[in-house]
């Protein structure tokens, strides 16, 4: 059994970054650059002396930004912190499956069946199921694994889906209408990350 995608865990070179994520935002809009070719200003975005580690969070966050389509990139920078945070976790989402797939089918379907809080063990669940569908995550040393539960963790809190100051407790989400609207013109199904329902969906694809 294969799926037509492979999990990494690259994202736990940066959790959601999201002051950072929304910096490289706004300078890109205002000075309207070839996000493609931009180079990374220590000065805008990395506050750490370490080049290598500036270097990689700046990659990981040009990747989610890459991932957002031109109209949410314009959204992003138009919005209140609440939608911010929610097109930051989109980004990632489409760039990493296996953040996008944790929380559809384990944090939403949790929410949606009343059940608002996280554990381990529903993490690990979730990890034991896709070990047959992702033979890659094999490959992965102990401690990247570890490290991947962790920050997993940490960008649903930082995304303002959970609160981990109440043992993981789901939070309800409030979605801009230009954001459903952006997302449901891109793909209907991602707005499941929003934790929405399926009659939602369906009524702003109709």
């Amino acid at each position: 059994i294969t799926t037509e995608y492979l999990y990494n865990f690259s994202f736990t070179g940066a959790a959601l970054k999201f002051h950072d994520f929304m910096r490289l935002a706004m300078y890109v809009h205002d000075h309207q650059l070839d996000i493609q070719n931009i180079t990374p200003d220590p000065g805008l975005i990395m506050r750490r002396t370490n080049a290598r580690t500036n270097q990689r969070e700046f990659q990981e966050l040009i990747k989610r930004y890459l991932h957002l389509t031109p109209e949410q990139r314009v959204l992003i920078v138009e919005l209140d912190v609440n939608s911010q945070k929610h097109l930051a976790l989109l980004g990632i989402c489409k760039a990493y499956p296996f953040l996008r797939d944790f929380i559809i089918e384990v944090v939403r379907e949790k929410f949606l069946s009343l059940d608002y809080q996280l554990s381990d063990g529903d993490y690990q669940s979730f990890y034991n199921r896709k070990l047959e569908l992702h033979p890659e995550l094999e490959t992965f040393a102990e401690s990247t694994t570890k490290k991947a539960r962790q920050v997993t963790w940490r960008i649903l809190e930082e995304a303002g889906l959970i609160d981990n100051t109440k043992d993981r407790s789901i939070l309800p989400q409030f979605v801009n209408q230009r954001i459903i609207n952006g997302v449901a013109a891109e793909n209907p199904a991602l707005l499941k990350i929003f934790l929405m329902t399926d009659p939602d969906i369906k009524a702003h694809t109709t």
